[in-house]
């Protein structure tokens, strides 16, 4: 093995870019203030969703008597960090939690204060919001009235859907949304996460000049090949000013015998610089791919509801 394939295998790709879904706030930020980029790079789903006691309690409970690991979230809170949904409460939701944290705790031997603190947490994630008196007024006359001031919420804001356990919600008119649908959106976020990570990289770390990248690289028909056949966005990316991977330091690592040969008239460095960018671009199509399969899964609850609130790029 030469030692160009060696430093390759040495430096991963996936290991580079991968990062939590949490990152998927920052990065759905900055791709959204490119106006020029976004439509190129993509963009990432959004989803306005009520949320009812029951599944609030239920990951109170998880996170009191389950959870093995500290840095453990449930698939809500993930969803709900990474702002792949923003989620909406009425009223009445923050009394029901407030009400049965106590009695669940003692029914079920779980420490109330831990139970607490945690509600403290999803508290601040969860925006308050009234629905329509009259929708809620029609509502009530419906199989279980305590669901008409979220399914009135739902109907008032245009919301995708009720996060529920509760089959009511369906009955009476309401989207209601399944904890496995928000696993979906979990996995979504995850993906997307990585896809858009190297996408705004290639953009971010795309420094050199225009005019640097092309004395580099300057009769070299390898390269002009490898960009001819590459996704928009990595022509995006080279031609705001350069090879990102050039920039990054593991990269720099895995070809810094290439670089001199770069600097001394291009030579054997070419390759391993398509390929290197080459196995970015598979990776963040990969991941995009994967993103859009859980999206589709979830879409089958979320798009039950005209009212949607999706943006994709």
């Amino acid at each position: 093995m030469n030692v160009q394939a060696k430093e390759k295998q040495q430096f991963n790709m996936e290991n580079v870019f991968t990062v939590r879904s949490d990152k998927l706030k920052e990065l759905r930020s900055v791709v959204q203030s490119w106006k020029q980029s976004s439509a190129v790079i993509g963009g990432a789903a959004q989803f306005q969703l009520v949320v009812d006691a029951n599944i609030i309690l239920g990951d109170l409970i998880w996170l009191v008597s389950k959870r093995t690991s500290v840095s453990a979230k449930t698939h809500l809170m993930e969803t709900i960090e990474a702002e792949t949904i923003d989620i909406y409460a009425p009223p009445v939701f923050f009394d029901e939690v407030e009400e049965k944290i106590p009695l669940l705790a003692t029914e079920k031997g779980l420490d109330v204060g831990l139970m607490y603190e945690h509600w403290a947490i999803y508290k601040l994630k969860i925006k308050l919001a009234s629905p329509d008196p009259d929708k809620v007024q029609v509502l009530r006359g419906g199989k279980d009235p305590d669901d008409a001031e979220y399914i009135g919420l739902e109907q008032s804001m245009g919301a995708s859907g009720v996060i529920s356990k509760n089959h009511d919600i369906r009955i009476m008119g309401g989207n209601q949304i399944s904890v496995t649908c928000i696993t979906h959106l979990r996995n979504y976020s995850r993906a997307t996460a990585i896809e858009l990570n190297i996408k705004v990289n290639g953009v971010l770390f795309a420094n050199v000049s225009v005019a640097t990248i092309r004395g580099l690289f300057e009769g070299s028909k390898a390269l002009i090949n490898g960009i001819a056949k590459a996704p928009d966005w990595v022509k995006l990316a080279l031609l705001a000013g350069g090879l990102f991977v050039f920039l990054h330091p593991g990269a720099r690592a895995a070809v810094t015998n290439g670089l001199k040969t770069v600097l001394q008239g291009i030579g054997e460095a070419t390759p391993t610089i398509i390929a290197l960018i080459a196995e970015a671009a598979v990776l963040a199509e990969k991941h995009k791919s994967e993103a859009q399969v859980h999206l589709d899964n979830a879409m089958k609850e979320l798009g039950r509801n005209e009212a949607q609130n999706r943006t994709r790029g």
